[in-house]
C-alpha cells in the first residue's frame, strides 16, 4: 500500500493573519471541499485541487468547518467567536456568536443539528429553532463528533473529559483521561451493530471506546501529540499530529504503515467520502491530497487462494467448495504464500507459517501457527513449500527452514520476475522462475544448481508447466503468449494479447489465457475458442477458470462444448470424454454417446447414456454388443440410431436406401405409425412396373389388418376398433367396444348391424344406455321392438309420463311403474304424493313405512309439531280402515287391534303437540308462550309420560318446566314435587348448580294449605260433575276425577279445563232414540221458558261458572234423575232416561260417534251455557272460541292437525251460548256428530 500526492496548495497570508489549515471538511459527496485557512475560508474542487472560492467572512483566524448532511450548507467557525452558516453556493444566510472563541463545529449526520464548542460551553443549532440551544461546560470544548445515528454527541475537552451526550445536549456519561482530548472520532462498523470512539490525547496516546464509555484494547502509544483522528472506510484510521507524519492504522488500533511527511505540525486529515483519498493540512497553511493505492497480496496453489483484507487478516478461499477461514495476524501484512494445507504470512518484523487443521469431524476448517520466524527480512517474491520458505530479492534466493535457519542461496544472473512452485517430493520441491532476461529456470530446492528449461527473447511475465512436466506456456512483457515443448524443444503455438497463462490442472493438452477482455481456451492442435472475460487468469482446474479483476478472486464455470466437439469430429472419442469429464452440459454429453455410438466406441457410448441416465439407449447398446450389431454397417447404425432420436423419416429413408424397406415397415409399425407405413408401401411398390394395383391395394389391407390385430393387442381398443370397422368386420369392432368402448363408437356399429342380429343390438343398447347415450340407446331398443327395455329406460330417465302412457298400451307389462314413480318421489321430498302413490301401487305397508320413518325423522330433528301432524295423519287413516273393516263386516279381532293403533298415534299426537310449546321454551331465546299455559302444558304431559315416554319426549325438560312456572305461579308444593323427582333424573351439566340452588330456594317458601294458597296465581281446577277440587299434578294417566272417575277435558291452545260433562244412556235406550227425544221433545217446548229456566239455573249461586255455579245448576235441574251408581255400565259415568233426555237443551249436548262397530257413542253435555266452545272437524280437538278466534287470524288453519277453516274463519260450532243470540232456532250442528 502506498500514499500518491495527487495536487497540493498553499495558502498565502491575507490581513495580517498567519496562514495556518486548522480544519478542512469535504462535502458528503466528495466533489468538493473547504478549509480553514487563516481568516479565510476557502472551497476547493477535490478532484483538481482548483480553487473555487475564497470567503472573507471572518475577521479572526477560522478554527473549524463542517458540511451538513445534504450538501446543501456547510458551517465556519473561529477566534471572532462568531458562526457563520453558508450555502454550498459559497453565500452567507446566518450567522450567530458565542462569548468565547468556537474551538469546534459538527453537523448531525441524520438531522440538520450544528454543534459548537468553545471555552466554556458548547451549542446545538438547527434551522427549527430561532435560539441556539447552550449549555455549559466545565472545560474548554477541543473537539466534538456525532455517531452514525445522530443520537449522541462525543465532546473532548481540555481538562482530559470526555462527555458523551444525547442530542438534545444533556450528558449521559462522562470518561475521563490524563491529558487534554484534541481530537476524536466515531466509526460505524460494516454491520453497524456498534460504535467505536477513537481518542487522541495530548499524553500521545491513541484509544477507543465504545458508546458505553467502556474501553476497547489497551492505550496506543503514538510518540507525538495527536492533533487529528479520521477513519477511512470504516477499515482504516488515519492519524497526524506534531510529528509532520501522515500514519495509518487499523480499526483496531495496529500500526500500518507512515502515508506521508510534512515540512509542519499536521492540525487536520480527513477522508474523501467514496473515494481513496486524503487530504492533508498543515502548520505552514499547505494543502495536500493524497491518492492510496492499496496493492494486492495474494497467494494461490491449485484451489488454495489466500489474500490479505483490512492490511492485517489473511482470508483463505477454496475457490471449488467456495469455503472462507480467516486469520486475524493483528500486524502489517507484506507477503502470502500458499502450499497445499499451509500459509506463510509475512509481517512486519516476522514470518508465520500457518498450517490447516478440523477440530473434529464436520467441524469447520481453522488455521493454527505451527512456525515462526522471529526476524526482520526483506524480500520481493515469498514462496513456501513443505519444509522450507524461499525469498525472492531481486537476482538472490534464499531458501530458510520453517524455523528460520539459512540452508542454500542462489544466484542467478537476472532479476527474478516470476516464480512458481512446480511439485516435487516433500524437501525436494522445484520452483519454476522466469527472469527479466527472458530465462526460464529450474530449481530443485534440495540442488545447488538451476536447470536451464527455455531462453525468450523478451522478459518473463507469467508461465506455467503442463501437469506431466512437458510443455511450457510463457507470457512475455510483450504481451505474447507462447507454449514451448521440453520434449521435442520446439514451440508448438504463439498467439499475442495476453496478460496471463494457465495449464488446465486435470488435462494435459488444454491451457487458457487471458488478456484484452478475452479468455482463450486452447484444446490440443484445435482452434483458439475465445469468449469475454475480464481480469487475469490465475489458474484453470477442469471446467473452473480462477480468474483476478480489480482486488477479488472469481471463480468461472467455462464451457468446454467445443474442446468436447473437436475431438469428436476427429474421431477421437477417448479425448472427448476426458473433456466431457471436466464439465460439460447433459446435451453435450448425449450427443458424445451417440456420436460413439455411431462410430462403434461401446465404451464410451456406455459410459455416456450412464451419465444422461438413458436406460432406452442401454439396451441398444447391450443388443448391439451381443452380436446383433455384427451385420450392421455404418449405415443400417446410423438408421436404427436416427430411428432411436427420434427422426422417424429420416430412419426410414436410410433403410430405403440400404434397400431394406422391411425394416422401415417394421419401424412404421412398432411406433404405430400406420399412415406413413401406407405411404411408404404404396411409394416403394410403385417402383416395380409390373406390380398392378390390386396388388399394391392388397398390401394397403395387410397393414391395415396387421394395425388392427397389432392395437387390439396393445390395449387400445378404439383404434383396433376403427380397423375392424375400415375392414368391413363390424363383429369384431363390437367385441372390442363391449368390452373396451367407446361408447360413441357404438352408434355406427348398431346402425350398421341388421335388424336380425338380435344379440348383438341388445349389446349395443345396453353398452350405449350404460354410457349416457339414452336417445341413441331408445332408438336400438325401437328398433329391436323390446318394449320392456324402453319402459325401464323411461323409468331409468324419469320420463314418468311416457312410462306410464307405453304402461296403458301394454298392459302385459309386468313392471310396476308406480312403485318405482312413489320411490322417485321421495327422493324429490315429495312425501304425501309418495304414499299416495305406494297406495296405488297396492303397497299400503310402505306408505305406512314411510310415515313412520318421517315421524322419526321429525322427532329426531326436534320438530315436535310436524310430528303431531304426521301421527294424527297416521290416526286417521287407520281409523278410516277400521271405518271400512265396520261396513265390510271384518272379523272385529283385526279391528279392534287396528283401533288400538288408533289410539296409540292419537295419544302420540297429543303428547308432541304439547311437547313442542316445552321444547321450544327451553331451546328457543325468546319465550312466546304464555307461563300458564306452560304450566297446564306440564301438568297434561307429566302423568301421561311417567311411565312410558315417547321417542323425543324429556321427561326432565317437562319436570324443569313444571317447576320452574308453578313456582313462579306460587304454586310450591307442585314445585319442591318436579324439583324432588329431578334428583333421580340425570340432567345436563350445566343444569345441576341451577337446579340446585332452586330447589332450596322454594323449599324456603310456604309449606302448603292456606298460606301456600294465598301466593298462588291461579285457581285450583275442580271437577264438573262432584265438585271435588282436582289436584294440580295428577297421578292418573287416563284425565279422571279420582272421586267420581269423570274424566275432564282441555282445550288443546291454553290445556285449561273446559265444562264438558261426559254421560251414558240408561240400558234399554238406542241412540236413534236418545237422538229423537232430544231433538223432539224440545222442539214442543217453549222456547221462552226453557230460556228462563236457563237463567233460573245460570243465577243459583256465585258469579264463577266454572266452579260453582253451572256444576251445581246441573246438578240441581237432574236432581233425582241423573243416575251415578257403580253398577253403570260405564263406572263413574252418569246414567241418563228417557226424562232427562227430554229435559236437556240440544245445543247442549255433543255425540261423538265412533266407526268401529263394537264402540258405543260417547255423549258430552256443556256445563256452562255462556261459555263458547268449538271443536275442530278434522283432529276433533275442543277449543275455546275465543281462542280460536284469536289463531284463525294469523293462521287460517287448526293449530293442531293444520286442517284449513272455513270461508268464515270458523271451525264447527259445537256449542254457542244463548245469550249471544235474540232468539234460538233450532240448528242442525247443535248436536255434533263425529264420524
Amino acid at each position: 500500500m502506498r500514499a500518491v500526492v495527487t495536487w497540493t496548495d498553499h495558502a498565502p497570508q491575507h490581513g495580517g493573519v498567519k496562514s495556518v489549515c486548522y480544519d478542512i471538511a469535504f462535502r458528503p459527496d466528495g466533489s468538493q471541499l473547504i478549509a480553514a485557512v487563516g481568516s479565510r475560508v476557502l472551497m476547493y474542487d477535490a478532484a483538481n485541487g482548483d480553487l473555487l472560492h475564497s470567503l472573507q467572512g471572518h475577521k479572526d483566524s477560522v478554527y473549524c468547518v463542517a458540511y451538513s448532511r445534504d450538501g446543501k450548507r456547510f458551517a465556519s467557525g473561529g477566534a471572532d467567536k462568531t458562526i457563520i452558516i453558508w450555502t454550498h453556493k459559497a453565500e452567507g444566510i446566518l450567522k450567530y456568536s458565542h462569548s468565547n472563541s468556537v474551538q469546534c463545529l459538527a453537523y448531525n449526520p441524520v438531522t440538520q443539528q450544528l454543534a459548537s464548542g468553545t471555552a466554556t460551553d458548547f451549542g446545538i443549532w438547527s434551522p427549527e429553532q430561532k435560539s441556539v440551544s447552550k449549555h455549559k461546560a466545565h472545560s474548554k470544548v477541543l473537539c466534538a463528533a456525532w455517531t452514525a445515528d445522530g443520537q449522541h454527541l462525543a465532546l473532548g475537552m481540555y481538562s482530559g473529559h470526555i462527555s458523551i451526550c444525547n442530542k438534545s445536549g444533556t450528558q449521559q456519561l462522562t470518561i475521563e483521561r490524563s491529558a487534554p482530548v484534541w481530537t476524536l472520532q466515531w466509526n460505524t462498523t460494516q454491520h453497524k451493530t456498534s460504535d467505536a470512539l477513537a481518542v487522541g490525547c495530548w499524553d500521545g496516546t491513541l484509544s477507543i471506546y465504545d458508546l458505553a464509555g467502556k474501553q476497547v484494547g489497551n492505550d496506543k502509544e503514538l510518540g507525538f501529540d495527536p492533533c487529528c483522528v479520521t477513519y477511512h472506510d470504516a477499515m482504516y484510521l488515519c492519524v497526524g499530529g506534531s510529528d509532520k507524519k501522515v500514519l495509518l492504522y487499523s480499526r483496531d488500533g495496529v500500526k500500518l504503515i507512515s502515508m506521508c511527511e510534512t515540512g509542519d505540525w499536521i492540525w487536520t486529515v480527513r477522508s474523501r467520502p467514496k473515494h481513496d483519498y486524503v487530504v492533508v493540512g498543515c502548520n505552514d497553511g499547505s494543502i495536500s491530497m493524497l491518492q492510496l493505492i492499496f496493492s494486492t497480496v495474494h497467494g494461490l496453489y491449485q484451489e488454495h487462494y489466500a489474500f490479505r483484507e483490512a492490511m492485517t487478516d489473511v482470508v483463505i478461499q477454496n475457490l471449488i467448495e467456495d469455503e472462507k477461514v480467516r486469520i486475524r495476524c493483528r500486524d502489517y501484512i507484506k507477503k502470502i504464500a500458499v502450499y497445499q494445507e499451509r500459509v506463510a504470512v509475512q509481517l512486519s518484523n516476522s514470518i508465520v507459517v500457518y498450517e490447516k487443521s478440523r477440530e473434529g469431524c464436520g467441524s469447520k476448517s481453522q488455521y493454527r501457527a505451527c512456525a515462526r520466524i522471529d526476524r526482520l527480512l526483506e524480500c520481493n517474491l515469498l514462496v513456501l513449500t513443505a519444509d522450507h520458505v524461499t525469498l525472492c530479492q531481486e537476482t538472490k534466493l534464499q531458501l530458510l527452514t520453517l524455523s528460520g535457519c539459512k540452508e542454500r542461496e542462489w544466484l542467478l544472473e537476472s532479476t527474478i520476475k516470476y516464480i512458481k512452485v512446480c511439485g516435487g517430493p516433500r524437501g525436494g520441491e522445484g520452483l519454476l522462475i522466469g527472469m527479466k532476461n527472458g530465462l526460464i529456470v529450474k530449481v530443485w530446492i534440495n540442488s545447488n544448481y538451476p536447470s536451464k528449461l527455455y531462453k525468450h527473447t523478451s522478459g518473463i511475465r507469467c508461465l506455467d508447466i503442463s501437469s506431466s512436466r512437458n510443455c511450457l506456456a510463457i507470457v512475455d512483457e510483450c504481451a505474447n503468449v507462447l507454449v514451448y515443448n521440453l520434449q521435442t524443444k520446439e514451440v508448438n503455438f504463439e498467439d499475442k494479447l495476453a496478460s496471463s497463462v494457465a495449464w488446465n490442472t486435470q488435462m494435459e493438452s488444454m491451457l487458457c489465457y487471458s488478456g484484452s477482455g478475452m479468455l482463450n481456451i486452447k484444446t490440443a492442435n484445435f482452434p483458439v475458442h475465445r469468449q469475454k472475460l475480464q481480469g487475469y487468469v490465475v489458474g484453470f482446474q477442469g471446467s473452473k477458470v480462477f480468474c483476478l479483476h480489480h482486488l477479488s478472486m472469481q471463480t468461472i464455470e467455462v464451457p468446454l462444448s467445443t474442446s468436447m466437439w473437436h475431438y469428436i469430429e476427429s474421431s477421437d472419442y477417448v479425448s472427448a470424454y476426458q473433456v466431457a469429464c471436466l464439465g460439460v452440459t447433459e446435451a453435450d454429453w448425449h450427443t458424445l454417446a451417440l456420436s460413439s455410438l455411431q462410430g462403434q466406441a461401446w465404451d464410451v457410448a456406455r459410459k455416456g447414456f450412464i451419465r444422461v441416465q438413458n436406460v432406452c439407449y442401454l439396451d441398444l447398446l447391450n443388443w448391439l454388443q451381443q452380436g446383433h450389431g455384427s451385420h450392421f454397417n455404418k449405415s443400417t447404425l446410423t438408421a436404427l440410431v436416427l430411428a432411436y432420436e427420434g427422426k422417424f423419416k429420416e430412419a426410414a429413408s436410410t433403410y430405403v436406401e440400404e434397400g431394406q424397406v422391411e425394416k422401415a415397415m417394421e419401424m412404421y409399425s412398432d411406433l404405430r405409425m400406420f399412415e406413413e407405413a401406407k405411404a411408404l408401401a404404396r411409394t416403394t411398390s410403385g417402383r416395380d412396373i409390373n406390380e398392378t394395383s390390386s396388388d399394391r391395394e392388397a398390401n394397403v389391407q395387410e397393414i391395415i389388418q396387421r394395425q388392427a390385430e397389432w392395437t387390439e393387442k396393445t390395449n387400445d381398443p378404439k383404434t383396433a376398433a376403427d380397423m375392424y370397422l375400415i375392414a368391413s368386420q363390424p363383429e369384431k369392432a363390437l367385441a372390442l367396444l363391449a368390452e373396451h368402448g367407446p361408447v360413441s363408437k357404438l352408434i355406427e356399429v348398431a346402425r350398421r348391424l341388421k335388424k336380425t342380429k338380435v344379440e348383438e343390438l341388445t349389446l349395443c343398447a345396453t353398452l350405449m344406455r350404460r354410457g349416457g347415450q339414452y336417445a341413441h340407446a331408445l332408438e336400438t331398443y325401437t328398433k329391436l321392438g323390446d318394449f320392456r327395455s324402453i319402459l325401464s329406460l323411461h323409468v331409468e330417465l324419469h320420463q314418468w309420463e311416457e312410462a306410464f302412457s307405453l304402461k296403458m298400451l301394454h298392459p302385459e307389462l309386468e313392471d310396476n311403474v308406480t312403485l318405482q314413480y312413489a320411490q322417485w318421489l321421495i327422493h324429490q321430498d315429495r312425501f304425501d304424493h309418495a304414499r299416495i302413490a305406494f297406495t296405488h301401487a297396492g303397497r299400503p305397508d310402505l306408505s305406512e313405512h314411510l310415515l313412520k320413518q318421517l315421524i322419526q325423522n321429525a322427532v329426531k330433528e326436534r320438530r315436535f309439531k310436524d310430528a303431531a301432524k304426521l301421527c294424527q295423519t297416521w290416526a286417521l287413516e287407520i281409523l278410516e280402515e277400521v271405518a271400512e273393516a265396520s261396513r265390510n263386516n271384518l272379523p272385529q279381532e283385526e279391528e279392534k287391534r287396528r283401533y288400538k293403533e288408533y289410539c296409540e298415534h292419537k295419544e302420540n299426537a297429543d303428547l308432541y303437540y304439547a311437547y313442542s310449546f316445552i321444547d321450544q321454551s327451553i331451546s328457543e331465546p325468546f319465550r312466546t308462550t304464555m307461563p300458564e299455559i306452560l304450566f297446564n302444558i306440564a301438568r297434561f304431559l307429566l302423568p301421561r309420560c311417567t311411565k312410558q315416554t315417547p321417542q323425543g319426549i324429556s321427561l326432565v325438560n317437562i319436570l324443569v318446566t313444571l317447576a320452574e312456572h308453578s313456582r313462579d305461579l306460587g304454586c310450591y308444593k307442585v314445585a319442591r314435587h318436579a324439583y324432588g323427582r329431578l334428583q333421580c333424573l340425570q340432567v345436563p351439566d350445566s343444569w345441576v348448580d341451577k337446579l340446585e340452588v332452586a330447589t332450596l330456594a322454594v323449599r324456603a317458601k310456604a309449606g302448603g294449605g292456606c298460606e301456600e294458597a294465598a301466593h298462588m296465581s291461579i285457581d285450583i281446577p275442580m271437577c264438573y260433575s262432584c265438585s271435588s277440587p282436582l289436584p294440580l299434578v295428577s297421578q292418573s294417566s287416563d284425565g279422571t276425577c279420582s272421586v267420581c272417575l269423570q274424566p275432564f277435558f282441555r282445550s288443546f291452545l291454553t290445556f285449561d279445563h273446559i265444562p264438558l260433562l261426559e254421560f251414558t244412556m240408561d240400558e234399554g235406550i238406542t241412540h236413534e232414540q236418545a237422538m229423537e227425544l232430544i231433538t223432539s221433545h224440545h222442539s214442543s217446548k217453549n222456547p221462552t221458558t226453557h230460556s228462563k229456566r236457563v237463567n233460573e239455573l245460570s243465577n243459583h249461586g256465585s258469579s264463577d261458572h266454572r266452579a260453582g255455579v253451572n256444576i251445581l245448576g246441573l246438578r240441581n235441574f237432574l236432581g233425582q234423575k241423573l243416575l251415578c251408581s257403580s253398577s253403570s255400565s260405564e263406572p263413574g259415568l252418569p246414567r241418563v232416561n228417557q226424562d232427562m233426555l227430554t229435559n236437556f237443551i240440544p245445543w247442549q249436548v255433543l255425540v261423538l260417534i265412533c266407526p268401529a262397530q263394537y264402540e258405543k257413542p260417547r255423549y258430552f253435555h256443556v256445563v256452562d251455557p255462556t261459555l263458547a266452545l268449538c271443536r275442530c272437524s278434522s283432529c276433533h280437538h275442543f277449543f275455546e272460541q275465543e281462542e280460536w278466534d284469536l289463531v284463525t287470524l294469523e293462521q287460517p288453519s287448526c293449530p293442531f292437525c293444520g286442517t284449513p277453516v272455513s270461508a268464515s274463519g270458523e271451525s264447527t260450532a259445537i256449542h254457542t251460548p244463548k245469550s249471544l243470540s235474540s232468539n234460538h232456532p233450532k240448528r242442525e250442528h247443535d248436536i255434533s256428530v263425529a264420524g
